[in-house]
């Protein structure tokens, strides 16, 4: 199975004027920017549109960028809260913790371990929320204009928000799926069940009245296809390669030293476990004598809490997240393996079994052979299978990724056929100027058709 990008329309961007691009409203917890894997997708995505014609509404806590964007609306407490009494009553929970505003006695270690427990027994992975669409942000939108709303939803908040900007506004809704987040959300107290449910009738209804519905690769998009019965596109990250042509792998022989990469995010509920594994393997190569060091690049917010478990040898070397484009292409150029690790647990398999990494594209545009570790069922696995491009071991075991690695060191024939599939896979699926004017024009088609679609148009209903 692969990623096909599906076109909206005909209309290319070089055909289309400034006028012709619609105000696109953004509404995200994941804003523009160059260190997450969502910011980095939007701002390829929407590159070149017009910089007065995006306002984004957000929460994301990364600091944005303003190369694509400029206007933003930073939501706060009064836009999105705990459900009911639990604003008032409730401890505001961060990251496992409790932030500075609460009282001395809440920070008390023990009964900030009683107030997470009793936060998990009831609610689960997640507190019951609320979206409200204040005064101040209604008039921010409204000067600004929007004539459409483009959202990656979320948190049942965030669909609040959604539901309240259509029907306020009255302007088309583009919804588009990241991760498979409504397998996973809500879940694991005794009360969740009640935000589990207000979350899936609120996701259909909005999935069901929305102008364009787009997944973040085909496996995705076929998956809401099948569970909502309504069509969805298909549109990810993509590379620029006319840009980036000058910093793609020249030679795929190996030095004296096998360098091993890993450039993204490292969360416990994606890829945590599985590159702790690889970073088991790589110290135990180094034990054996052979001379392969790895480099993570991840913003620290993501490796300080496991740099423990990360840091097994020397050779394992962790860096902060790189911002700059031209030293992402570089470093993967340089590399000789690239890792693209997924854990393999129930919970992660059920959160991104149809998503694909933004670093995809890039991988496969540097030339360097990949290493798969990771669920055979995931869609980057089997996309990875499929094309060719990506050595995949699908099973958790340490003595086989080890020897894995080994091979890719030392293999130059198979270093050979997975590059040359890889560059002919970028050029085919994820070329910038293909995707990008898919994406666009889907965003301009959704404005375009709103009248058409107005009388037979389903209604939002208030199912709080």
């Amino acid at each position: 199975m692969l990623p096909i990008t599906k076109c909206a329309a005909e209309i290319t961007r070089a055909q289309m004027n400034t006028n012709d691009f619609p105000r696109v409203l953004f509404l995200t917890a994941s804003a523009f920017n160059k260190v997450t894997g969502g910011g980095v997708t939007f701002s390829n995505l929407f590159a070149g549109w017009p910089l007065e014609r995006i306002a984004t509404v957000h929460n994301d806590t990364v600091p944005v960028s303003t190369d694509v964007c400029s206007r933003y609306y930073e939501l706060g407490a009064g836009e999105i809260h705990k459900q009911g009494v639990l604003r008032y009553l409730m401890p505001v929970m961060k990251d496992g913790g409790i932030d500075s505003h609460q009282s001395t006695v809440m920070r008390h270690s023990t009964l900030r371990t009683v107030a997470r427990a009793v936060k998990k027994m009831l609610f689960g992975n997640a507190i019951p929320d609320v979206g409200k669409l204040t005064p101040e942000l209604a008039r921010w939108v409204a000067a600004y204009k929007p004539d459409v709303l483009y959202t990656i939803l979320g948190t049942n908040a965030m669909m609040d928000l959604a539901k309240e900007l259509c029907g306020r506004f009255d302007i088309p809704l583009v919804v588009h799926i990241m991760d498979d987040w409504p397998s996973v959300a809500y879940r694991g107290g005794l009360l969740s069940w009640i935000s589990r449910r207000r979350m899936r009738n609120m996701l259909r209804d909005l999935v069901i009245v929305a102008d364009v519905r787009i997944g973040i690769c085909e496996a995705m998009s076929e998956e809401y296809t099948r569970r909502y019965g309504v069509p969805f596109l298909s549109y990810q990250n993509a590379v620029d390669t006319g840009k980036w042509q000058n910093h793609t792998k020249k030679s795929l022989a190996i030095g004296e030293e096998a360098r091993l990469l890993y450039i993204g995010s490292i969360l416990p509920d994606a890829q945590l476990d599985a590159l702790v594994d690889c970073c088991a393997a790589v110290a135990s190569l180094r034990e054996e004598g052979m001379n392969v060091v790895l480099d993570i690049y991840s913003s620290s917010l993501y490796v300080q809490p496991y740099r423990e478990r990360l840091v097994l040898d020397e050779g394992i070397r962790l860096h902060d997240a790189i911002a700059n484009d031209e030293e992402v292409f570089r470093h993967l150029a340089e590399a000789d393996i690239l890792l693209l690790p997924v854990n393999f647990d129930e919970n992660t398999v059920r959160y991104i079994r149809y998503s694909m990494p933004t670093k995809v594209p890039a991988y496969l545009f540097s030339g360097t052979p990949v290493l798969v570790y990771g669920p055979g069922e995931t869609a980057q696995a089997i996309y990875a299978k499929n094309a060719g491009w990506g050595y995949v071991l699908s099973q958790r075991d340490q003595i086989h990724l080890a020897a894995a690695i080994r091979r890719l060191a030392t293999d130059r024939e198979l270093r050979e056929l997975l590059s040359r599939a890889a560059r002919t896979a970028v050029f085919k699926y994820h070329d910038a100027s293909k995707v990008r004017n898919g994406f666009q024009a889907a965003l301009c088609e959704s404005v375009r058709n709103r009248v058409s679609r107005t009388a037979n148009r389903p209604v939002l209903v208030n199912r709080n």
